[in-house]
């Protein structure tokens, strides 16, 4: 029971530590607003198109108010911004101010800086798949760093801690509403580039999170566990042992479960082939990690 009491009391002490930026996740950061930043000012304003979110609240104020949208987006993240600090909390709501500031300062800055008479591409549905590649890239790095870029993301955000919603379906169900009412302040041919656009940026977010949590879960039978596991320890991973009985011969054999990601399993089974020639071993995709040496389980 002491045991147990003294469990709760470091776990309580745990919960209260926040995660640090680090210099990587600022610059995955940055990269990802630049990326976004590009799309919204080169691709989809000359264009009047919109992927949903702050950028699609934008553009219905400035076809309502004719303020150009990029002032405008400020207005709309300041607004999101504050849903995002009331219902997920001050370390979402600092590094979001900080994304979302630096979005639509951006966007603002190309405006003044490099104004776009005319979409760079003579064509909306290429202009539209340029747009989702990097629009979509740009908030899978933003996002999965715990932070946000304002805009539907702050809403999937929501979506995803209250209701377990995958990020980029939320974003694509907030995306899809923002899209109904820019069907009417633009016309319907706008209305189904931007449908189009939204869905294929949902799927890009998706596989950009995931592609960056994906690790690979190894199930390895072995005669030799000791010199695995060492291997394994070696290179800064552990692994979890149990006992089997294999089916065919119907003898003991130990079985080692680990996670490693796609570099070290190169090394890993070059090593595994070298110590035992009859290894047994089964390699799958686990998307997300948490815990020792891998993503904290609070982000």
């Amino acid at each position: 029971m002491k045991e147990l009491e003294l469990s709760k009391e470091r776990i309580s002490k745990l919960k209260k530590i926040r995660p640090k930026v680090t210099i990587k996740q600022a610059l995955i950061m940055v990269i990802g607003v630049i990326m976004i930043a590009v799309a919204i000012h080169f691709f989809l304003l000359p264009n009047d198109l919109s992927l949903g979110g702050a950028t699609g609240m934008a553009l219905i104020l400035s076809k309502i108010t004719g303020i150009s949208a990029p002032p405008l987006l400020i207005v709309a993240n300041i607004v999101l911004f504050i849903l995002g600090f009331v219902f997920i909390g001050n370390s979402f709501g600092v590094l979001t101010v900080i994304a979302s500031i630096g979005l639509s300062g951006l966007v603002w800055l190309m405006d003044l800086v490099i104004p776009v008479a005319a979409p760079p591409i003579d064509n909306v549905f290429l202009s539209l798949i340029t747009a989702c590649i990097l629009y979509g890239v740009g908030v899978g790095l933003v996002l999965n760093q715990n932070a946000s870029t304002g805009g539907s993301d702050i809403i999937s955000k929501i979506l995803n801690k209250f209701f377990g919603l995958d990020l980029g379906k939320g974003c694509l169900i907030t995306d899809l509403v923002i899209t109904l009412f820019v069907s009417f302040s633009y016309g319907l041919e706008i209305a189904l580039y931007c449908l189009v656009g939204v869905i294929l940026t949902g799927v890009i977010v998706d596989y950009t999170i995931d592609g960056m949590n994906t690790s690979k879960l190894c199930y390895i039978t072995t005669t030799q566990p000791e010199k695995i596991c060492e291997f394994l320890i070696s290179i800064g991973r552990s692994a979890t042992i149990y006992e089997a009985k294999g089916a065919y011969e119907n003898k003991d054999r130990i079985v080692i479960q680990t996670v490693i990601n796609n570099r070290d399993l190169i090394r890993l089974r070059a090593y595994v082939k070298a110590v035992d020639t009859k290894v047994f071993m089964v390699v799958t995709n686990a998307h997300q990690v948490f815990g020792w040496h891998w993503k904290s389980i609070e982000d």
